[in-house]
């Protein structure tokens, strides 16, 4: 319910952002391929090295020890709950339809491919850094330790994919990706607020879903909070107009003797 409160808010803030007509992005289509081929091959390789972890055996997992985990993520060795689960799972999969609500704005649907390749790698980059983690790693996740849980569930692959959380990076991810061109497009501020509101409000209910799930330790959500909101910031700035290449005059005029250049600059 919060999340499609959430979601009405955006469509009635971006149906009415405003800005210079001008598109603040530019778009090539040499450096697109190599960001997407990079992206990509990052996919690739995270999927691959995920899906050849081995799940742990009733011997190992009965060996695990929760006093040797950290302070600070033991406690999440006590949740296990469905119920939160499946509500993150509508989370991360709401999120993804957040590129089409970017459609809403005329000049945004205008800039549709340029648009469309920033989410494109946005997503491929954060799900390929974190499978490739994932699959690095293979930690636990918390709800192995838990006494309660059924062994069939702890004897899966993705009983050993906790660090970090994909469903906390890529929702954070495309959030702030969102936040970021919608701030691109819009001079105005409480539009701003409102949208970047909701972009840290939505990650944030699903990492404490995660926890509550008892699918991932605090340090996993944490580190997933932090790679998504970087990758997701920084792919729609990677793709922003040179600052110089807006606003700058140069023009000739008259010099008593000769002739010279006049430079301005406009913000």
């Amino acid at each position: 319910m919060k999340f499609l409160s959430i979601l009405l808010v955006f469509c009635v803030q971006l149906s009415v952002c405003s800005g210079q007509t001008e598109s603040p992005y530019t778009f090539n289509w040499k450096r697109e391929l190599i960001y997407a081929s990079g992206a990509g091959l990052v996919a690739g390789g995270g999927l691959l090295t995920s899906f050849q972890t081995r799940p742990l055996t009733i011997a190992q997992i009965n060996s695990l020890d929760k006093f040797d985990i950290p302070g600070f993520d033991r406690t999440a060795t006590k949740n296990w709950n469905p119920k939160a689960d499946l509500a993150s799972d509508i989370l991360v999969y709401g999120s993804v339809t957040l590129p089409a609500f970017m459609m809403i704005n005329k000049r945004m649907r205008k800039d549709f491919l340029v648009i469309g390749f920033i989410y494109a790698e946005t997503a491929m980059l954060t799900l390929g850094v974190t499978e490739l983690t994932k699959g690095l790693s293979k930690r636990a996740r918390p709800f192995v330790y838990n006494l309660d849980v059924e062994m069939s569930e702890k004897t899966t692959k993705g009983a050993r994919h906790s660090f970090f959380s994909g469903h906390t990076s890529l929702t954070t991810a495309l959030c702030f990706t969102t936040a970021k061109i919608f701030s691109d497009y819009s001079d105005n501020r409480t539009h701003k607020a409102l949208v970047w509101t909701g972009a840290v409000i939505v990650p944030a209910v699903t990492s404490i879903l995660r926890y509550e799930a008892g699918q991932h330790f605090p340090s996993d959500i944490i580190a997933g909070y932090f790679v998504g909101a970087t990758i997701g910031y920084l792919a729609p700035w990677l793709h922003k107009r040179k600052p110089l290449t807006k606003g700058l005059t140069i023009s000739p005029f008259g010099l008593e003797g000769g002739a010279g250049l006049y430079l301005s600059y406009q913000l």
